[in-house]
C-alpha cells in the first residue's frame, strides 16, 4: 500500500515505541516525540487514516493504538533498519557452538540455546538430516506388546533409537530375522538411499513379500521416515516472563504447539527452501496458536548445502531489527561450525 512520507514515519515511531513500551502509544506522545512539530490533533487524523488501512488497532482499554499483523508486516518491509549484532553477542555464539565441536547435538543444542538466551525467547534447530551417513546396521528390540526399538548405527558411530508401535506382535526371533534380512539388504548404503529403496520395494513388491521381509522394511522406512521430524527446542518457558503472554489460555496454545515439534514441520520446511532469514507474523504462520506470535527463521548450510533451520518463536512485539540478524549470525555460525567438522553432509 501507499503512504506519504509523514505517514510512513509515524508508524515507524509508534510500532517501535510500542516495541520498546508494551502498551498503547497515544497521538499526544507521538506529537511530542515524532520530531515532525504538528499537532496532537494533526497525528489523531494520520493514524485514523492508519486504522482504517489495517495497520493500527485501537484497543478498547485505551485511546492509543498499537500496530496489527499488517502494520508490523509493512514496518518490516518498508521501514526496518535492522542493526548489526552487537560483538558481545557474536562472541557468546561463536564460544557456546564452539564448546561442543566436534559432537553435532550438541553444537545444535548449544546454538539454540544461546539463541534463546540472547533473544529471551523460545529458539529452535531443525536438525539436518543425516542423508548421506551410511548404515552400519540395524537391531530390532521387542519391547511389549506391539511396540519395537529400532536401533541403528551409521558409519560415524551415531546411534539413533526409535519407538515403533506395529498392527501385530512379533516375537524377538521374528525381529532378529527381519534385522538380518535389513541388514544384508540394505547394510553399507547411505540412509537417504535406503529410504527411497524401501519406499520402491515396498510399492513394488507388497503382495509378494512374506511377513517378516515387509515388517522388516515397514520398520526400517518409518525408523529413517521419522528423522525428517526433529527438531530441538530450547527456553520455551521464557515465554512465561513476556507480558505478551500473560493470558494463561494463550500461553497454554502456544507451548503446546511448540512442545508438538511435528506441527512446525511444514512451517520450518517453507524456511529451508531459500537462503534468507525468513519471517512469519501471526497467522501468516498458518498454525492457530501461533496467531499472535512471529517466527524467526534462518536456514543453515554445511558444504554449501542447506541442512536445516534454525531460529525463534516469540511475540509479534519483538524488536525485529536486533533479532533478525542475531538469527541470521547464528545460522551462519552453526553452518561453519558443522562444515568445518563434519566430513561431507550430516
Amino acid at each position: 500500500m501507499a503512504l506519504d512520507a509523514r505517514a510512513q514515519h509515524l508508524l515507524k515511531q509508534l510500532i517501535e515505541q510500542h516495541i520498546a513500551s508494551g502498551v498503547p502509544v497515544g497521538s499526544r506522545q507521538l506529537a511530542r516525540d515524532s520530531g515532525l512539530q504538528i499537532s496532537a490533533a494533526t497525528v489523531r487524523n494520520v493514524l485514523a487514516d492508519l486504522e482504517d488501512e489495517g495497520l493500527l488497532m485501537a484497543p478498547h482499554t485505551s485511546a492509543g493504538r498499537v500496530p496489527t499483523r499488517a502494520g508490523y508486516r509493512f514496518f518490516v518491509d518498508s521501514l526496518l533498519q535492522t542493526l548489526p549484532v552487537a560483538p558481545e553477542a557474536r562472541r557468546l555464539v561463536l564460544r557456546r557452538i564452539g564448546e561442543h565441536i566436534p559432537d553435532t547435538d550438541e553444537v545444535l543444542h548449544a546454538a539454540t540455546e544461546v539463541l534463546s538466551r540472547l533473544t529471551r525467547m523460545a529458539g529452535f534447530v531443525r536438525v539436518p538430516r543425516r542423508a548421506t551417513r551410511i548404515l552400519r546396521h540395524v537391531d530390532f528390540l521387542a519391547l511389549r506388546e506391539r511396540e519395537v526399538l529400532a536401533i541403528f548405527v551409521t558409519d560415524r558411530g551415531d546411534v539413533e533409537n526409535r519407538l515403533i508401535r506395529l498392527e501385530q506382535s512379533l516375537d524377538q526371533s521374528q525381529l532378529a530375522q527381519a534385522a538380518n534380512y535389513f541388514n544384508a539388504t540394505y547394510g553399507g548404503k547411505p540412509l537417504q538411499e535406503i529410504l527411497w529403496q524401501l519406499q520402491r520395494d515396498l510399492q513394488e513388491n507388497r503382495d509378494e513379500l512374506d511377513r517378516i521381509l515387509r515388517n522388516a522394511m515397514e520398520l526400517g522406512e518409518e525408523m529413517l521416515d521419522a528423522d525428517a521430524e526433529r527438531i530441538l527446542i530450547e527456553g520455551e518457558l521464557q515465554l512465561l516472563d513476556l507480558p505478551d503472554f500473560a493470558d494463561n489460555e494463550r500461553l497454554r496454545e502456544l507451548l503446546q504447539a511448540v512442545r508438538r515439534k511435528r506441527d512446525l514441520v511444514h512451517l520450518l520446511d517453507q524456511s529451508v527452501r531459500g537462503s534468507d532469514v525468513r519471517l512469519f507474523i501471526g497467522e501468516e504462520s498458518g498454525y492457530a496458536p501461533l496467531a499472535d506470535c512471529s517466527v524467526v527463521a534462518a536456514p543453515y548450510s554445511v558444504d554449501g548445502e542447506v541442512v536445516g533451520v534454525i531460529g525463534v518463536i516469540g511475540p509479534m512485539r519483538m524488536p525485529y531489527h536486533e533479532i533478525i540478524p542475531l538469527v541470521d549470525g547464528t545460522a551462519r555460525a552453526l553452518g561453519k561450525a558443522l562444515s568445518s567438522e563434519l566430513p561431507g553432509h550430516p
